[in-house]
């Protein structure tokens, strides 16, 4: 009865639960340790020492880039020479207070250069205008053995009001160690051929050559005008290097003839404007004037109405030929005068 019971076929369902149940222990006895986990724990170990040491090196950076724009802001003023040497240029009376010289300054925060000379300047203007004055074109430093130096920084007015005095500095770039003593401030706008002005901070200067001269004349001169007599007295010429605000030009000089006029006539006398009729003759030649503040016409009776001509010429010299032109007709009458 046994052997027929264990021979009979089993139910499809039968034989797969039967199946099921007797893989289970195979499958258990082939699973094992994976061999992934330990890769990926070596993996974040390793990422978390990269992040460590990349987060350590960018603290360390910004910490010495902080440190390092402290440094530069922070004034290290190394020497000062004063100066106090005067010059005039462009009609304003610039004086160089002193100089300076460090590898920075802290209200200068451009450093085109591994040091720095400040030049502090003092500007007055006794004009009755006021005067522009464009340092960047006309400032530079002479050091031995270069060219000049042109300013990277200042703190100046560019115009100085009629009058008044304007204080302030102007930096230059140099080498280190650069020597104060030896340093020039040059004036004057080389590319416009302007007449340069300059001031060395040490050794022999002499201001006078770029002071204004004036010099007293006594000569009458009796002009006729369309059959009228105007008394022109020429009372004194003032040679200067600048005029209205403006620099001469190198090889030149100004001269202002300085009149009075009479008109002794019943009538006004209109000979027209200086520039028609009054020259200067500089080597044979005649040489109009720049300005005129003489009037067009001299009312009737009038007496001691001024005014004055400008020109530009040769420079230094200590005599001068006026001449007054005929308007009538060809020619002049030339008189001399010393100076």
């Amino acid at each position: 009865m046994s052997k027929q019971l264990s021979d009979t076929p089993l139910h499809p369902e039968e034989q797969i639960a039967s199946s099921t149940t007797s893989s289970l222990p195979v499958i258990e006895k082939k699973k094992g340790p994976s061999v992934f986990w330990p890769w990926l724990g070596g993996l974040l170990v390793v990422g978390v020492i990269i992040v460590g040491v990349v987060a350590y090196s960018a603290w360390n950076w910004l910490n010495n880039l902080q440190i390092g724009a402290d440094v530069t802001q922070t004034s290290t003023a190394l020497s000062t020479v004063k100066v106090q040497r005067s010059a005039i240029y462009a009609d304003l009376a610039i004086n160089l207070v002193n100089v300076q010289y460090a590898t920075s300054f802290s209200d200068d925060l451009i450093h085109a250069g591994p040091a720095t000379v400040r030049v502090t300047l003092s500007v007055n203007n006794p004009t009755g205008n006021d005067i522009a004055i464009a340092y960047y074109d006309v400032a530079r430093l002479l050091v031995p053995g270069q060219q000049p130096i042109a300013p990277t920084n200042l703190n100046l007015a560019a115009s100085v009001a009629a009058g008044k005095t304007s204080t302030g500095w102007i930096d230059f770039p140099v080498a280190k160690n650069t020597a104060l003593a030896s340093l020039k401030l040059q004036l004057g706008n080389a590319a416009t051929n302007e007449l340069l002005v300059t001031i060395p901070v040490s050794g022999p200067y002499d201001a006078g050559q770029y002071s204004d001269h004036l010099y007293h004349t006594s000569l009458t001169v009796d002009y006729y005008f369309e059959g009228y007599l105007l008394v022109y007295h020429l009372n004194s010429v003032d040679v200067r290097n600048s005029y209205d605000g403006a620099e001469t030009r190198a090889g030149q000089q100004f001269y202002v003839l300085n009149f009075t006029v009479d008109n002794p006539n019943g009538i006004t006398v209109s000979p027209g404007y200086g520039y028609d009729y009054i020259r200067l003759v500089v080597h044979g030649s005649l040489v109009t004037p720049k300005d005129n503040t003489l009037p067009y016409g001299f009312k009737a009776g009038s007496h001691g109405v001024s005014g004055h001509v400008t020109y530009a010429t040769s420079p230094n010299m200590h005599s001068l030929n006026v001449e007054f032109l005929f308007q009538l007709s060809e020619g002049g009458t030339t008189y001399s005068v010393s100076l």
